[in-house]
């Protein structure tokens, strides 16, 4: 009896050698590999990975293959011009995501204070223009390093990607991402309003649908998928527009609209601060427009600097709380030009 409990009960030198066991073990794999294999992964090239690690494509390439005889998988095929997984690749990029995850929130605690002197925001102009410097100041104000801006609308990456590539620490955007390794909040809801030029021949101060469908339309071809899902819902209220002009500049729009006959759907906040500048003016609908969704996305792994956890602290609270109280009053006076 003594020996079968003594057999259940590991002593401590049992389990130091179980543990020295598994260092032998890792010992034995190049744990380089997993995070060459993972690069791959996310960026489906092998010469974009190798950009990314600064290292020759044929470094990048010999190391796939020693995974592929390691995992006896070739863990990547050809797929047209690029590669895709197998099935076997996608189910080790899935143990893989959250484990370096893990192994990089460890390494950032041990580190302390990040080496990095910068922060890098993507949000919309339409937000930047209102919102940006204010959050620049707290920014400043708390934080010794430089905040760095760009613009959602132009970045041909997804969301997903510019965190996953880590080319940015926080997104505002208007497409939601659903991913184990990023946390994506709903930060608020702003309304669209339809615009025309102060001296537009035909529009008055209301105009119905039928009027509406026969004018020439502005569009803004952002590359976010939720600015396209915007334009769906925005087609399924209107109906089939005439659209004579598109630009992804928000800056073109606004003057085409109001030195021509043109009408276009913009921002409230961006109608308040332009309208002057730009010599617009909103018309009103029998329908309600649909408003744009921004959301707060960034990687959970940046949970483990204190820093960061501020700074999106003091972004929730700008949105959730101080804008709109501003929207409040800007309704008890509309005569106010901006937030």
């Amino acid at each position: 009896m003594l020996y079968q409990e003594q057999k259940k009960h590991k002593t401590p030198s049992s389990h130091c050698e179980a543990a020295m066991a598994n260092l032998q073990d890792l010992k034995k794999f190049d744990l380089n590999l997993l995070v060459i294999f993972e690069c791959i992964y996310l960026h489906r090239s092998v010469s974009k990975a190798a950009e990314a690690l600064f290292l020759t494509p044929s470094a990048i390439s010999q190391s796939l293959q020693r995974l592929r005889n390691q995992l006896n998988d070739p863990l990547f095929v050809r797929s047209g011009k690029g590669i895709t997984p197998t099935t076997v690749g996608t189910n080790l990029h899935h143990y893989l995501e959250d484990n370096l995850n893990q192994l990089e929130q460890t390494i950032n605690l041990m580190q302390g204070a990040p080496l990095r002197k910068n922060f890098v925001l993507y949000c919309p102009p339409s937000l930047a223009a209102d919102h940006l410097p204010e959050l620049v100041s707290a920014f400043r104000e708390h934080y010794d390093f430089e905040l760095e801006h760009y613009d959602t609308t132009l970045a041909s990456e997804t969301a997903e990607d510019l965190l996953a590539y880590r080319k940015a620490d926080l997104i505002i955007g208007m497409t939601p991402v659903v991913s184990h390794s990023v946390i994506c909040k709903h930060c608020f809801s702003e309304d669209t309003v339809l615009v025309c030029g102060e001296n537009h021949p035909r529009l008055g101060a209301h105009v119905d649908e039928a009027a509406l469908l026969k004018e020439k339309f502005t569009l803004f071809n952002g590359t976010e998928e939720g600015q396209k899902h915007f334009h769906v819902k925005s087609a399924e209220l209107l109906g089939e527009r005439q659209v004579a002009f598109t630009s992804n500049s928000p800056a073109s729009i606004m003057s085409v609209i109001g030195k021509t006959d043109f009408v276009g759907i913009l921002p409230a906040s961006t109608l308040r601060r332009y309208r002057s500048v730009f010599r617009l003016r909103s018309v009103a609908l029998d329908i309600a427009l649909p408003q744009i969704d921004y959301y707060l996305i960034y990687n959970r792994s940046s949970l483990t600097n204190a820093s960061f956890i501020s700074f999106v602290s003091q972004i929730e609270q700008h949105f959730l709380h101080d804008v709109p109280a501003a929207l409040q009053q800007q309704a008890a006076s509309p005569d106010q030009p901006t937030l």
